[in-house]
């Protein structure tokens, strides 16, 4: 599996870090975790097309998480000279599911060879190449981690999240975990893990390598929080930078 992180930042606007966004592909399968504002862009600076993407994870009903979904839809209909020739899968939990067809339905219709999937809060299923399970983590009423595997790997996804033992359950023995990392120790929020808590996870899960993403802004330099991490966390400890690639 290959990783690029489109999105490494928030809700916050940022010149550095974009929304929330990841691309990971195998054996052709091309798919989207989150897709917050830019992240159409993002793709065309990793050199990778939007007409390429096979299907859409999203995490939660946050903005951020989910902005660029409708342009995506809306590229994918409107580019001139292109008509798409493979279905469009959109996968995400039932209260996005509500939202979906309440406010972008009614603006770009349901275009045929575009399909919808609700995921609960505790899932397992098969896309392309890749086995997938979810869990419910502690951030929003709709709020899910994605782990997905390919060939004796696997990479976790916890999009917004707070520490519990059900997103450990999840990341056990998984290569790369990329974790909600908002705030540093001193400015730890609810509904978010603190750069001590993502070391804290990777470690209880005994995850190969962990990265830290979803970075809001702090009092101090980002690169701090990987200290932090190692507090709790004696593997490999990566800061989640714009357009970064990672094989796994």
């Amino acid at each position: 599996m290959k990783l690029i992180v489109l999105g490494s930042g928030t809700c916050v606007p940022s010149l550095k870090r974009n929304a929330p966004g990841y691309y990971i592909e195998a054996e052709g399968a091309r798919i989207l975790i989150d897709c917050g504002s830019g992240t159409l862009l993002q793709l065309e600076r990793a050199r990778k097309s939007y007409r390429d993407i096979d299907a859409v994870f999203i995490t939660h009903r946050h903005p951020d998480h989910f902005a660029d979904l409708m342009p995506l839809i809306h590229a994918l209909l409107a580019t001139p000279k292109f008509r798409r020739m493979k279905d469009l899968f959109i996968f995400g939990p039932r209260e996005f599911m509500a939202y979906y067809e309440k406010a972008i339905a009614p603006v770009l219709g349901r275009p045929g060879g575009f399909f919808i999937r609700t995921i609960e809060s505790r899932d397992k299923f098969d896309f392309g190449p890749f086995h997938i399970f979810t869990a419910k983590t502690v951030h929003s009423s709709d709020s899910i981690a994605y782990r997905f595997e390919h060939r004796g790997k696997s990479i976790v996804f916890t999009g917004d999240a707070d520490y519990d033992q059900g997103l450990i359950a999840l990341a056990q023995n998984t290569d790369l975990l990329v974790t909600d990392c908002s705030f540093p120790v001193s400015m730890k929020a609810k509904g978010h893990l603190s750069a001590k808590e993502c070391g804290l996870v990777a470690q209880k899960a005994k995850a190969g390598k962990l990265l830290l993403s979803h970075l809001y802004p702090a009092d101090m330099p980002d690169a701090e929080r990987t200290g932090e991490s190692k507090e709790t966390f004696d593997g490999d400890i990566a800061l989640a930078e714009d357009l970064m690639e990672i094989d796994i």
